[in-house]
């Protein structure tokens, strides 16, 4: 315990003498495993098409550009070379990164704009408060040294079941779970920022594991030749955390009895409107 408060303090002391007004970019890639359980009620060849409408949600590359105070997370854009229909995309529907992230610092709060079937909300809040603890644990990532911290998250367990629902809607309410959250950061660029609501660390965060998904760190610039513009999302309906998920969590509803009607017709999913 003792050699990890000496860590700690010696971080803090290189994050605050180094800290100054600079700017970056750092580019990251995720990737996500989907629930065993899942489609455990549907037939296989089913099953089978929506895994491979699905793969595309679960690997995706984004963009972190930083500076001294705030930052922007978002996803890159990419084509739909698949030649799928568009409308399936629950994966990206229920993941908690979602839209344009903006983070402040100081105030610890953040904007973050999403898209909701053709509708964009504004979410202000605060950043979720972290516990970390530091491990001394560290290796290289890049050209970088990065230390390990870890802690943990209570969250909504979210499930969108494709199988037959039951009809006891106390099944249906939502559970909290215990999620474990690894962090890799680096004193090096002293930003306490990282990837969607991750931070609070004296350093940017390269790597983050938390349930089922990992996001690394593949490449970071350190003041570009073309200056950075951070600008905080505007234009939205603005609302607070809790208010969105409720209206996310009405909409899932609504999808899941869209996605009854549609199976009952012999159709895979949903259309929603």
């Amino acid at each position: 315990m003792k050699n990890h408060f000496l860590l700690l303090l010696t971080l803090l002391i290189t994050f605050t003498g180094v800290a100054q007004e600079f700017q970056g970019k750092a580019y990251y890639m995720s990737k996500t495993t989907i629930d065993p359980n899942f489609g455990k009620n549907m037939p296989p060849d089913r099953k089978k098409r929506i895994m491979d409408r699905m793969k595309s949600s679960m690997e995706k590359n984004y963009e972190l550009t930083f500076n001294s105070t705030v930052s922007l997370f978002y996803e890159q854009e990419k084509l739909n070379i698949s030649g799928g229909n568009s409308r399936f995309n629950f994966m990206s529907f229920m993941s908690p990164i979602q839209g344009v992230l903006h983070k402040e610092y100081g105030t610890k709060t953040f904007t973050n704009r999403v898209e909701l079937f053709g509708k964009f909300f504004l979410i202000k809040d605060s950043l979720p408060e972290s516990k970390w603890m530091l491990t001394g644990e560290s290796k290289t990532i890049g050209k970088y040294t990065a230390y390990k911290a870890t802690t943990t998250r209570e969250e909504f367990q979210e499930v969108f079941q494709f199988g037959r629902q039951s009809e006891n809607q106390e099944s249906r309410k939502p559970k909290m779970k215990t999620v474990n959250i690894t962090a890799w950061f680096t004193p090096q660029i002293p930003v306490s920022t990282g990837p969607h609501k991750h931070g609070g660390l004296p350093g940017l965060i390269l790597e983050v594991n938390t349930d089922k998904t990992t996001i690394l760190c593949t490449k970071v610039v350190m003041n570009p030749k073309d200056k950075i513009k951070i600008k905080e999302p505007k234009k939205g309906t603005e609302v607070a955390l809790d208010e969105y998920e409720q209206i996310r969590k009405d909409k899932i509803a609504e999808m899941r009895e869209m996605f009854q009607r549609n199976r009952s017709r012999g159709g895979d999913g949903p259309r929603p409107r």
